[in-house]
């Protein structure tokens, strides 16, 4: 620790200094293969933001020995000049840089763009993406100290070279670790954080840092580690997982722990294999995004309170009133009527655009919503009305299989005459490419132990049930210990039957 506070001192001074001032916004596109991208800051910006993360998703498959392919559904990043721009999108409180957010209309990070490492929203992103990737590849039974501490370890890493820096620390981290309030160790591993004060939130995630880094500092703890998960997972309490797997109690892990923070915290270094060639398309986004693209989004991941709602709505249609020829300003238009305003006008401006653009898949999902939202509303019409939306979808899905939202909306507008194979297919399809949704997955468990296959309802409902900041926790973890409780009878009484 004492490497931290030498280290920390400098980092403070130049803190105001390294954030970046607003500049006059004209966002760029870019494309990867694991992530879409989307910038106000200059080309050669949003390029290295592109590589940064392209080496980071690299580095997570290295550390986790992941060979899967790339999902189909690439992560949307939004990185922007200034925190009052990640207010179009969605309020934040002072001082936050970041925020991820999975929603059925979306999953996308928005970050505050930094030139430098620990400055800006880039630890944000990184530490936001190793969620996301767990989730995607692993989902599992995790603490929420691990979950988040693991994040909080590999958001750091620098790629200088050819070597990789990992473990470094966040000076804000560093700062909450020196000065802030020391959080019980019994109280990390317990779990319990719904009554923690933000200040006290930032302790457990810096204290969830300093535990991951500790433990990952020596062979035989991360092997005891592995023991105190498989433990976890086989249903053992977490008091005697933890003192079988360590060998010890919380408080003299603590105290182990204190000692350990006093001392000379050093990172890893790794060779950094050759960089590949990472293709990137990069294009300029017309001059009405500078206006809408934000909003867009906005609209996309759902905006909840109606207030907010209405005043995104009439600030798209005077922003869109200066474009009445840009394409792009029409498409941000029509959707926002089809969801807050005139819908048969918004379906006559996609129809208008697909005639230029008849694979935009974007676009088809567009058309389809329109007669989804009157269905879902009006029962009546629901049938026809879903008939019809659907086969939008199904030409959105078409155009692009990694629309995951395309592809649920499919599901949602089956009819009760449908295969119901497929529509559990559509279901299953879509939480795989958005594992971290909270309706999809629900619905999609809920599909799957219908058909009795608890297992993969399970791996389906464990990154929501797991997940501290997410939607439909509790409906999560309801549904599993519904099944669970149910699969337990089903052994006690077939094991009494063999008796």
């Amino acid at each position: 620790m004492r490497l931290l506070a030498q280290a920390l001192l400098f980092a403070l001074y130049t803190l105001v200094a390294a954030i970046p001032t607003a500049a006059s916004a004209r966002w760029m596109e870019a494309r990867s293969t694991n992530f879409i991208v989307y910038s106000d800051g200059g080309e050669d910006s949003l390029r290295r933001s592109v590589l940064l993360l392209e080496d980071y998703d690299r580095l997570l498959r290295r550390l986790t020995g992941t060979t899967a392919a790339p999902s189909a559904s690439p992560l949307r990043v939004y990185l922007v000049g200034s925190s009052s721009k990640l207010d179009q999108v969605q309020p934040v409180p002072n001082g936050v840089l970041g925020f991820y957010s999975a929603r059925v209309g979306g999953t996308a990070v928005f970050a505050v763009r930094g030139d430098k490492p620990g400055i800006g929203g880039e630890e944000v992103l990184l530490h936001e993406y190793a969620h996301h990737f767990a989730a995607r590849y692993y989902p599992a039974y995790y603490p929420v100290w691990y979950s988040e501490g693991f994040a909080e370890y590999v958001m750091t890493a620098r790629f200088e070279g050819d070597r990789i820096e990992v473990g470094r620390y966040n000076p804000g981290r560093a700062l909450t670790l020196l000065r802030g309030t020391w959080l019980p160790v019994d109280q990390i591993f317990s779990g319990r954080l719904g009554d923690l004060s933000r200040e006290q939130v930032g302790q457990f995630y810096a204290e969830s840092w300093l535990i991951v880094h500790y433990l990952f500092a020596d062979d035989a703890r991360r092997e005891e580690l592995s023991r105190y998960f498989a433990d976890l997972h086989h249903g053992i309490a977490e008091t005697q997982a933890f003192s079988t797997a360590f060998g010890t109690d919380h408080k003299t892990f603590e105290v182990a722990l204190k000692r350990y923070m006093a001392g000379d915290i050093a990172y890893g270094i790794m060779a950094r294999p050759p960089v590949a060639d990472v293709e990137i398309e990069v294009r300029p986004l017309p001059p009405a995004a500078d206006n809408l693209l934000l909003p867009l989004a906005a609209l996309m991941i759902g905006i909840p309170e109606p207030a907010r709602e209405t005043a995104t709505f009439a600030a798209i249609k005077a922003a869109a009133a200066r474009y009445p020829d840009d394409p792009y300003a029409q498409r941000v238009l029509a959707r926002a009527e089809i969801g807050s305003g005139d819908r048969a006008a918004g379906a006559a401006t996609i129809d208008r655009l697909l005639q230029a653009a008849p694979n935009d898949a974007e676009l088809l999902y567009f058309r389809g919503l329109g007669d989804f939202y009157t269905g879902r509303k009006d029962a009546a019409v629901r049938a026809e009305r879903f008939a019809t939306a659907r086969r939008w979808f199904a030409r959105a899905a078409a155009a692009d299989p990694g629309y995951y939202t395309a592809v649920y909306r499919l599901a949602q507008t089956a009819s009760t005459g449908d295969n119901v194979e497929e529509t559990l297919t559509q279901l299953t399809t879509a939480q795989a490419l958005a594992p971290l949704v909270g309706d999809i997955a629900i619905d999609a468990a809920t599909a799957l132990i219908a058909k009795q296959r608890y297992a993969e309802a399970e791996r389906v409902l464990i990154p929501i049930a797991t997940n501290p900041h997410g939607g439909n926790v509790e409906r999560a973890r309801a549904l599993l210990a519904s099944f669970q409780q149910s699969s337990e009878q089903g052994d006690q009484d077939r094991r009494a039957k063999a008796q």
